[in-house]
């Protein structure tokens, strides 16, 4: 097992089986354990000494006082393993539907120009857009910059293994691989070195782009248009589970990897990132109060379809995977 990952792990999700309500769950290998179902019994026992869960319906609810649930959610994994399964619910994972395991966040923040490769595959691009001088195009010099971060909207964000629509035949859409950080403790001018005791945990999170929209040819002077380039409705397949990060202790270490129709698009390590997740919320957080169950999406490698002027088309299969942290499978389709 890579170093990376701790082996007596967890996962947490967000799924939806038949008619009924989503519901979070505990997952362990390839079974999903209602988070109710467990709660309830743990209670009920003589080890509930670590306390209880104040909800069970939602984790972002869960995320809000992250640090005493966390200590009470590896008390209910040590009973689960230790006392059995039977008397719980369970199914097993490949019978439910994820959602995105945090829903509606209130804020998704994502890392432009953050790997060497990426910006080096983008230079012409960015030249298309005009108004800008070629000697001045960002290179990757830490020196002389901060991390470029811009807000995707939450209302984007999918499942797993939900479609990816495509919001018009001529659009140019695009994949972009990414590690997702997910708050867990209100964060307001933070440093980078104390970044991680806001750092709940870590998910697969896939920023799904409309190139041909990136740049305003109404509106030259202005150039960029985040929001119409990032934002459509689908554009975040995320999960498909949550990983604390306690079980993450290197979190540079994951590799990361994105397939299309099977033909490896990106291969790469978290690590390679021009600036890290840490040094992305000590930046974010002089802004703005970051708050729980917010997420990163740290930036994407090199290997878009923009690179070889290749987009999505209906039909592809598009196969999202960071290290353990799961792996998503999304078909698109026309909409």
């Amino acid at each position: 097992m890579n170093s990376a990952l701790h082996p007596e792990r967890f996962s947490l999700g967000t799924f939806r089986l038949a008619d009924r309500k989503p519901f979070v769950a505990l997952v362990v290998g390839e079974t999903a354990i209602e988070l109710a179902s467990l709660h309830e019994r743990y209670m009920g026992s003589a080890r509930a000494g670590a306390g209880r869960l104040e909800t069970c319906a939602s984790l972002l609810e869960i995320l809000e006082d992250w640090d005493r649930h966390f200590a009470v959610l590896q008390a209910m994994h040590d009973f689960a393993r230790e006392e059995g399964t039977r008397s719980l619910t369970t199914h097993a994972l490949v019978a439910l539907r994820p959602l995105p395991p945090v829903i509606r966040p209130s804020k998704i923040l994502n890392c432009a120009a953050n790997y060497s490769g990426h910006l080096a595959e983008m230079r012409q691009y960015t030249l298309s857009g005009g108004n800008v001088d070629p000697s001045a195009i960002y290179k990757g010099d830490k020196s002389t910059a901060q991390p470029y971060l811009f807000l995707k909207a939450p209302s984007s964000l999918i499942g797993a293994f939900d479609d990816i629509v495509l919001p018009g035949p001529d659009d140019q859409i695009d994949w972009e691989a990414e590690l997702g950080v997910v708050i867990g403790a209100p964060a307001r001018r933070v440093s980078a070195d104390r970044a991680l005791e806001h750092v709940a945990g870590f998910m697969n999170f896939n920023d799904v782009s409309c190139r041909n929209v990136l740049f305003r040819t109404d509106r030259p002077n202005f150039r960029t248009d985040w929001l119409s380039s990032k934002s459509f409705d689908t554009f975040g397949p995320c999960g498909p589970v949550f990983v604390p990060r306690a079980f993450v202790p290197q979190h540079g270490a994951l590799r990361i990897q994105l397939r299309v129709n099977g033909e490896v698009k990106q291969d790469g390590l978290a690590g390679d990132m021009i600036y890290s997740p840490e040094e992305q919320i000590e930046y974010a957080s002089r802004m703005m109060t970051l708050v729980p169950g917010d997420l990163f999406a740290t930036g994407t490698l090199g290997g878009v379809g923009q690179g070889t002027g290749t987009f999505l088309k209906a039909g592809d299969l598009v196969e999202t995977e960071v290290e353990g942290l799961g792996v998503q499978r999304n078909r698109v389709v026309v909409g």
